[in-house]
């Protein structure tokens, strides 16, 4: 049996996403049918594959011809070697110049990437994280460090409210005041509204003070998991703490949903004061949780040529988005 585009029981969302939740425990976000949907509104052509092994894979598709090239974020799923070898078998098949897959898999498997022939890549998704188990508020409360207990509470305190508002035109603004300290790019407004339309159970929590917006982030879940997404705050009033006040709203209803976890979606690799995101470490960590390192992206080139000309062609397009 080959690949197939769909079978009846995952050819609509509900079934895709249910199969899925079959097969891994979490199932990853970025496998899900919504992410799919986003994908497709933002340049991709996404084919979701039933591999002959039993795994499943979205597929996220680039270029014309011989430069067509496809990435697997966060999958197959299961990541097994059985799975991948399939992938390959379908890009062969489908004679692309390059297949990258970014498997949610310790790091040891790495090594049966590169026996399938593959080589490292650049990571387009986190490699590392922190996964935050979810329970009742006071096991959580207690799982944090004193200092992030103390901050939240801080928080409740000095009046900083925090609500569901689903306004992606605030996240913008409260991202955009984070972009422009780090001195970063983060993503547009049709972006965030198109993964607040389209992901599941996608939710932007909004910190305000006497009626102020302080602080703002997007979280989505699936198959048991919550994912901390984005976010951003202002430079006003930041001795209220309305960064801890909106993970600590978003975390408690994650649990009250029946989430096991909360992924806080990438942390540096190590508490380097030298770091540019040590501030990011500290924060993030200060919730406990469990710190998981991914394998990371793995390419296979099947065409060198063309795959130099796909790299070139899209660095030029970047290139060309800095200048304007």
């Amino acid at each position: 049996m080959g690949v197939v585009l769909s079978t009846p029981d995952t050819a609509t969302q509900e079934g895709w996403d249910q199969a899925l939740g079959r097969l891994g425990s979490p199932a990853p976000l970025l496998q899900s049918w919504g992410f799919g949907e986003v994908q497709a509104q933002e340049g991709w052509s996404v084919e979701r594959l039933t591999l002959p092994s039993g795994g499943l894979a979205t597929v996220l598709l680039q270029g014309r011809g011989p430069l067509r090239w496809a990435y697997v974020p966060r999958g197959p799923v299961p990541a097994t070697t059985e799975s991948v070898a399939d992938l390959v078998a379908w890009a062969r098949e489908r004679q692309l110049a390059r297949l990258r897959v970014e498997p949610e898999a310790p790091i040891a498997f790495g090594g049966e990437l590169r026996a399938l022939g593959f080589q490292p890549s650049t990571a387009t998704q986190p490699r590392h994280t922190l996964i935050v188990p979810l329970a009742d508020e006071g096991t959580m409360l207690a799982s944090f460090k004193p200092k992030h207990r103390y901050n939240i509470r801080l928080a409740q305190r000095r009046g900083v409210e925090v609500r569901v508002e689903q306004d992606a035109a605030e996240l913008k603004r409260q991202s955009d005041c984070t972009a422009h300290r780090q001195g970063i790019s983060l993503l547009g407004l049709q972006q965030y509204q198109r993964r607040l339309d389209l992901l599941s159970s996608c939710r932007i929590y909004v910190a305000r003070w006497r009626g102020e917006p302080l602080a703002a982030i997007m979280v989505a879940s699936f198959g048991g998991r919550a994912y901390y997404l984005y976010g951003g705050s202002s430079d006003r009033h930041r001795h209220l703490m309305p960064t801890y006040a909106v993970q600590w709203a978003a975390m408690r209803d994650a649990a009250e949903a029946g989430c096991r976890d909360y992924d806080l979606w990438g942390i540096p690799p190590s508490p380097d004061p030298a770091h540019p995101w040590f501030g990011l470490w500290q924060f993030k960590t200060g919730f406990g949780g469990e710190q998981v390192e991914y394998c990371g992206a793995w390419d296979l080139v099947f065409s060198p040529l063309a795959a130099r000309i796909d790299e070139l062609t899209v660095w030029a397009r970047r290139a060309v988005r800095r200048i304007h």
